[in-house]
């Protein structure tokens, strides 16, 4: 992922160069630079989890506009967004019956989550944790793909609205998450516990795709040199995870579950999941 970034930023790079060096007011290309802090929500989909609210991020990179009318250009270039979102897990605890429990094994000498199995031949080595909350913190290198429609210069401002899809492929991820120790022995909850910066990078889908549309003005200081700035929601499309989580496990009590009557009358499974990104940004800029 990063050689795929140097690549494709020494190639825009050169684009941006050659289009200035080619130009003046009258050139097709514009390029400039945005910041884009933003607010962002995960929406899950099915009972299992469930949204916890917002979270702040971040973005920000390359921009370059290819004119295709006096009103209208083609939008693109390269950035580095930071998304994420707070979901909970809600588990019905491990000894009730007609309940799920989300949990994941924990392997502290390396601080890290191992793949999940429902029967760890070495406990000692591991801590068993049922999972109710996670922060996201994910890091995508985006390609945006635009068209953006301006205004004839009203005063000081031109407006513009524009409508395109946001192409993000995951470069790392980790999470912050709110925990409970699950003892396998008797199916008990135990201690709370809670683990930053747990990288959960493999468990996060390469590519997820965003529709993006917004609006927004640019104020001209000199020639084609303009300040940018608008908003624009994010409507996420694909899921930000895999479908099957091989790092978290689902166990299914059964409607007839006991544990000293029935205890073998559950499933185990890998985790389904579906989780879709939205978010609201400020863009801010500059274009030459």
């Amino acid at each position: 992922m990063k050689k795929i970034f140097i690549i494709t930023s020494i190639t825009l790079i050169s684009t941006i160069l050659n289009a200035q060096n080619a130009g003046n007011e009258n050139s097709k290309y514009r390029f400039g630079l945005k910041l884009t802090p933003s607010i962002n929500w995960y929406v899950p989909e099915g009972k299992i989890i469930s949204s916890d609210g917002p979270i702040v991020r971040y973005g920000g990179g390359l921009i370059i506009e290819y004119k295709l009318a006096k009103v209208a250009s083609l939008q693109t270039g390269i950035q580095i967004d930071v998304d994420g979102g707070k979901i909970k897990y809600n588990n019905g605890g491990p000894n009730n019956s007609n309940s799920n429990t989300i949990s994941y094994y924990y392997y502290g000498l390396d601080d890290i989550i191992v793949k999940y199995n429902a029967e760890r031949s070495s406990p000692a080595s591991y801590t068993h944790y049922q999972l109710n909350e996670r922060a996201y913190k994910v890091t995508y290198v985006t390609i945006p793909l635009a068209i953006k429609m301006k205004t004839k210069e009203i005063g000081a401002l031109t407006y513009y609205g524009q409508i395109g899809l946001n192409n993000s492929f995951r470069w790392k991820a980790n999470a912050n998450d709110e925990l409970q120790v699950i003892d396998d022995v008797t199916n008990e909850l135990g201690t709370k516990d809670s683990k930053s910066k747990i990288n959960i990078t493999q468990d996060i889908s390469i590519y997820t795709a965003a529709l993006n549309f917004g609006l927004g003005g640019e104020l001209n200081f000199s020639g084609s040199t303009s300040f940018t700035f608008g908003l624009s929601y994010n409507l996420g499309f694909t899921s930000v995870v895999k479908n099957d989580s091989d790092y978290i496990g689902r166990r299914a009590n059964n409607t007839d579950f006991n544990p000293s009557l029935n205890p073998t009358g559950y499933s185990v499974s890998k985790m389904p999941q579906s989780i879709k990104s939205n978010a609201i940004l400020i863009n801010l800029g500059v274009l030459f």
